[in-house]
């Protein structure tokens, strides 16, 4: 273990500088989130040919156990007891139900579309909770290569920066009140940055509703990737694999999530722990990034693009019935 950290540490402190220079510039504006900044700055190192050999043994482990560890602390983040402050059970059935029908339609409309079950699973998976923490999680479980990993966080970014865009547009186009505007952007857009970009551009009330609603979102991957591990593990013969129906990064979150609901730690830990878990998570953005080559993602052709608009606009609209429900019950 020393030894390789003396062979690698030129590679780890490229990691880690981007990792802290993307939350630094990150903290600064609301619409581009340090994970995408990272992200960003991986992908065009690596096709500007400016990481090397030297570099790889680091990105790898950002890209994996790094990135896995990120994860699982993600879950000091949430409570369950938010779930029960959206007010009503109605409102929690709305969040819960379109998280799981935009997921499975996405899988479906992936299936119509020829787009490939991996690519599918992480496009699915990314826009029915949480941008691109979601898809990293999944990446272990699904099975996609670099590049179909690498389109999928391009796109559910892409996606989610247009709806920044869009949503208040349609907000002024439909009149909807502040409350009701919180609700279709929590439910809509991708990324926790863009959900607070978007909401607040209307309110603070609008911005507490899509917060609330983005965060029961959120809770809803762990019953996700616990849900597609074990469909993954039926299928398999192998006893050992068999054995290990949950792998132990979504084992952390649900017990780093178990622990913040039982205040068991102080804010200030709390705190401590997010700033860790956001280094990580942007570090490991950065791996992923650089794993991504432009020439592999021509291959892949327009059809995942034309995928990832469909999807787009299933969610915005989907979301929208889910806020015409919520309305109607309160």
């Amino acid at each position: 273990m020393v030894r390789w950290l003396q062979s690698n540490v030129s590679g780890l402190l490229a990691v880690g500088l981007v990792g802290f220079l993307s939350i630094t510039i990150g903290g600064v504006t609301s619409y581009v989130s340090s994970p995408v900044i990272a992200l960003l700055v991986g992908f065009l190192l690596s096709n500007a040919g400016l990481t090397g050999s030297w570099a790889q043994p680091a990105l790898q482990f950002a890209a994996g156990p790094l990135l896995k560890l990120g994860i699982a602390l993600l879950g000091f983040r949430l409570a369950f007891s938010e779930i029960s402050e959206i007010g009503s059970y109605v409102g929690i059935c709305i969040v819960i139900s379109l998280v799981l029908i935009v997921f499975l339609g996405i899988r479906k409309i992936g299936s119509l579309t020829k787009i490939s079950n991996s690519l599918g699973l992480l496009m699915a998976t990314g826009f029915s909770i949480c941008g691109l923490s979601a898809i990293a999680a999944m990446k272990p479980l699904s099975g996609a290569d670099d590049e179909e990993v690498g389109y999928a966080l391009g796109l559910v970014t892409l996606f989610g920066s247009l709806s920044v865009v869009v949503l208040p547009l349609f907000q002024l186009i439909f009149d909807l009140g502040s409350s009701d505007f919180g609700w279709w952007v929590g439910l809509a857009v991708h990324d926790t940055g863009q959900v607070v970009a978007t909401a607040s551009i209307d309110s603070d009330k609008a911005l507490d509703a899509a917060v609330l609603v983005k965060m029961a979102r959120i809770l809803m991957l762990a019953p996700i990737l616990i849900g597609v591990s074990f469909l993954r593990n039926e299928k398999r013969s192998d006893q050992k694999r068999r054995y290990r129906i949950i792998p132990m990064f979504i084992i952390g979150f649900l017990a780093a999530a178990t622990l913040r609901s039982l205040d068991v730690f102080s804010d200030q830990v709390i705190e401590a722990i997010g700033d860790i878990r956001s280094f990580f998570i942007a570090s490991a953005m950065f791996g992923l990034g650089a794993s991504v080559r432009i020439q592999a993602l021509s291959n892949l052709g327009g059809r995942p693009v034309f995928f990832g608009f469909v999807s787009w606009v299933t969610i915005l609209v989907l979301a929208g019935l889910g806020v015409l429900l919520n309305s109607m019950a309160g």
